[in-house]
């Protein structure tokens, strides 16, 4: 049974019931998918003649053909898994796996610590000439990727607030450099507001509940999501804790008289928390009309009468609840099982009352977020550090993972799917070599 399919229904109608051991490996085989560890051989077109660096392991498997062993057939599936093998090593260096761009993720964060410790009036600017290159190189990738177009991910709410930023701070650049046009003192206070409570709030804490916000060197995709989950919080500490060295720095630039004067963060129609609530609910109107609009439709598998739609983009939202959000919503309020909420994530048929929960857990955490964590970094720079430390450690355990996945789990996962339809067809037999491949 591969990832598209679900069990074919016994000759009553009635589809059988899975193991917990069938339902786990669907799972993990949409997890390699959004991953991207896999490849298909139509998606990667090169002559695996390149030497297995498991080469006990083609040992084996040629010893053992050539005694006879396997049987015609099974000789050539394992031969067909030794390329598919090869095959993943050579995309993942493809990717990006390689020395170099290692090289120069570590070196890049040693630079953004160094200019934070010894020259935090600049962070802002090396923040801006880095999402100039990481912003549009990760969007050039996510428009190539498959199966599906990524390129409405930058429709999230974590794109928006980077985007609000880069043009904010480009329109500063401009009018101190050029002055091309002045910028008054109202109109940054309000941008500060609204800036303070989404980035210190919002963006600071899915640094530590986002899953894939990790620290991997190599790969710019990743890197990209730390970037822009971590950065912004990083340049408003510098603004809120430093703004007398940026001021002092960067004075045709920057007025921060705004800040001498005291902010209230709650309170009245002016206050931090209320500019920070208006720019969010700017972005879920926006987004809602979207989705609802026919963007929850886009990557779904097949058309209302069941034909087959040939979806082209993702989504966020789709992308999240494929990530295991699918299940819990509907454990806890759709009264799926286990099976169906699976079957769902692997068609993207999600429908519009899952978006509204996602939608409604999605502001809730979000204003709770502004509200408690956006306030405490405002008022506290030892809670500001706690936070900025604990995403920092965050994101290097997940990349510790996700490199340790890479090492010793990623070629088992790749033998797990290419026997998946066998394992699911021959039963107890199977399952036990399931386990054994693991």
């Amino acid at each position: 049974m591969t990832s598209e399919q679900s069990p074919e229904p016994s000759a009553d109608g009635v589809p059988p019931v899975e193991s917990e051991e069938e339902l786990d490996l669907r799972k993990s085989m949409l997890m390699t998918q959004d991953w991207n560890f896999d490849v298909d051989s139509e998606d990667f077109e090169v002559t695996l003649t390149a030497a297995d660096p498991r080469q006990k392991f083609k040992n084996l498997v040629r010893s053992a053909v050539k005694h006879d062993t396997f049987k015609k057939g099974e000789a050539d599936t394992v031969r067909r898994i030794i390329e598919h093998v090869e095959m993943v090593s050579l995309k993942k260096s493809a990717d990006g796996f390689n020395k170099k761009n290692f090289s120069i993720g570590v070196l890049n964060c040693f630079v953004i610590c160094w200019v934070l410790g010894a020259y935090p009036e600049h962070i802002w600017l090396l923040y801006l000439i880095e999402s100039f290159y990481m912003i549009p190189r990760k969007f050039y990738n996510m428009w190539r990727a498959k199966p599906l177009n990524q390129a409405f991910y930058y429709l999230d709410f974590c794109w928006f607030t980077n985007f609000f930023a880069m043009a904010t701070l480009t329109a500063i650049l401009i009018s101190g450099i050029f002055g091309l046009g002045e910028i008054q003192l109202g109109f940054r206070e309000v941008v500060f507001k609204a800036a303070m409570g989404v980035f210190c709030g919002v963006l600071a804490c899915a640094n530590i509940a986002l899953p894939f916000v990790a620290c991997l060197f190599h790969d710019v995709n990743t890197m990209t999501g730390l970037f822009i989950h971590l950065m912004p919080p990083v340049v408003m500490y510098t603004f809120v804790w430093h703004n007398d060295r940026i001021v002092e720095a960067w004075p045709s630039l920057f007025n921060l008289s705004y800040l001498e004067d005291g902010l209230a963060y709650f309170g009245g129609s002016d206050s931090i928390s209320t500019y920070s609530t208006a720019f969010y609910f700017t972005w879920w109107v926006i987004y809602v009309c979207f989705m609802l609009g026919g963007g929850i439709d886009l990557p779904k598998k097949f058309k209302p009468d069941g034909s087959p739609a040939n979806p082209k983009y993702d989504t966020v939202f789709h992308s999240t609840m494929r990530d295991g959000v699918c299940i819990l919503l509907g454990k806890l309020f759709r009264g799926r099982s286990r099976a169906e909420s699976l079957t769902l994530m692997e068609t993207n048929m999600f429908d519009k009352i899952d978006f509204c929960l996602y939608m409604m857990f999605h502001m809730i955490a979000s204003l709770t977020a502004i509200y408690v964590s956006g306030f405490l970094c405002f008022k506290s720079i030892i809670f500001f550090r706690l936070m900025l430390g604990a995403s920092i450690v965050i994101a290097v355990v997940r990349g510790a993972n996700r490199y340790t996945y890479y090492t010793t789990k990623m070629y088992s996962r790749v033998l797990r799917k290419e026997f998946a339809e066998q394992l699911a067809r021959s039963g107890s037999d199977a399952n036990d070599g399931y386990t054994r491949l693991t």
